[in-house]
């Protein structure tokens, strides 16, 4: 038997991550990891590296949202991404983001190849139609940097042309 990728989920909002977990969970080709806590996620992410952190992480995708309390720079996406900048050895581990928050300049931030380079930037009323797609060309498909300049260059055209 094969082990199935594996999928963290994390968001405050308890039951978006039951959603989304349920809609993957429907697929039957991934393992997901829940948690309602940046704490438990942040642990999880650590159960999921190798050799000390210095290679890039088992997760095959981290489905997150935007947590309102913190500074932009304080983000769940923002600590995984730094964490991955302390060794060359590492790449960055696919991230989706569904949110309600669609201030520009955290999607800008989050779609920046350079810096959050998240996969996808999904609106929670619709991730439904999109996520487990999204999910599979990620996973399977290997498109997270295919996915992350696609969403990057259509974003940065509705910001000169809006």
């Amino acid at each position: 038997m094969s082990l199935k990728p594996v999928i963290l989920l994390y968001d405050l909002n308890n039951d978006l991550v039951d959603e989304c977990a349920a809609l993957v969970g429907h697929t039957g080709l991934y393992t997901s990891i829940n948690t309602y806590n940046e704490t438990n996620a942040l642990e999880a992410v650590q159960q999921y590296n190798r050799m000390f952190g210095l290679v890039t992480n088992k997760l095959s995708c981290v489905i997150t949202g935007w947590n309102s309390y913190k500074k932009p720079r304080d983000q769940f996406l923002f600590r995984i991404r730094a964490e991955e900048k302390r060794s060359p050895f590492r790449n960055p581990t696919p991230v989706i983001i569904i949110t309600e928050d669609h201030r520009k300049d955290l999607k800008s931030m989050a779609l920046d190849p350079m810096d959050g380079n998240v996969a996808a930037y999904l609106h929670v009323d619709d991730f439904q139609k999109s996520v487990t797609d999204t999910l599979h060309k990620i996973v399977f498909g290997n498109r997270a940097q295919e996915l992350n300049s696609i969403a990057y260059a259509k974003f940065s055209g509705e910001d000169e042309s809006g």
